[in-house]
């Protein structure tokens, strides 16, 4: 049994320190990866401000909360390679994906479903209450509300359910279902520290549409402090890993 220690509020902030530590540590190739994700924002968005969708800018930014543990893997190689003392570089975010189980792939597939399901509501929501018409500012207001607690439902399922899933599926410690359950009963453990930082993620979210290119720094610098959330919530035995583990189980 995986059994999630409780950890103090402090403990958010001091995961955040760690991740730009750790950022900082692999600057490089930590910052290229999450240029790929940047870059394909700013198109996404050019488009969007083409087609006059410009309104779906915040819905389709907010769902990366819901396909973002799909990328973990890479982010979760890097630290583990700057943990050990080694020099990361992008070799360790294709290791990291290669190493990566099949119970982590389905996992990825899932939220990638879930993504393509809220944008699917979101547009349905957009036809209706926006359409082809020139928005007023009261039409996306009200827009930006529904999709918003829509959104929230979605993000809050997919956080209980890959907050320590993923890493836990990273590291072998536990199967699929294991990794699932694990995940959600620490999220419950620990209500005050997991709300502060599903706050976090939701501020970082915002703040990288108004200024895109803060996700270069953003992404990785979260992704390495939710690894290091999770080795607190459940140490693993014999030390922390510094590297996934090769063997299949």
């Amino acid at each position: 049994m995986l059994n999630p220690r409780r950890i103090p509020f402090a403990a958010v902030p001091a995961a955040i320190v760690g991740g730009w530590r750790a950022f900082r540590g692999c600057l490089v190739p930590a910052a290229g990866f999450a240029a790929v994700f940047a870059l394909i924002g700013v198109a996404i968005f050019g488009l969007l401000l083409h087609f006059g969708l410009a309104p779906l800018m915040l819905p389709l930014a907010g769902g990366f909360l819901l396909v973002g543990p799909a990328v973990l893997a890479g982010f979760f190689a890097l630290r583990r390679a700057f943990a050990a003392g080694r020099q990361p570089g992008f070799t360790d975010v294709l290791r990291g994906f290669g190493q990566a189980p099949r119970g982590l792939w389905v996992l990825s597939g899932v939220c990638c479903l879930l993504f393509l399901i809220w944008l699917t509501d979101a547009a349905t929501v957009f036809s209706f209450m926006i359409g082809g018409t020139t928005p007023e500012i009261g039409q996306v207001l009200r827009f930006h509300l529904w999709t918003s607690v829509m959104g929230a439902v979605l993000a809050f399922i997919v956080f209980n359910v890959t907050a320590f899933a993923v890493p836990l599926l990273f590291d072998r410690r536990a199967l699929l279902v294991g990794a699932v359950t694990a995940s959600v009963r620490a999220v419950f453990t620990n209500p005050a520290a997991m709300l502060a930082w599903a706050l976090v993620l939701g501020v970082a979210v915002i703040a990288t549409i108004h200024i895109p290119p803060l996700l270069i720094v953003v992404l990785p610098c979260l992704a390495f402090a939710s690894d290091l959330l999770y080795l607190e919530i459940f140490p693993p035995q014999g030390g922390l890993p510094d590297t996934p583990p090769t063997q299949e189980r």
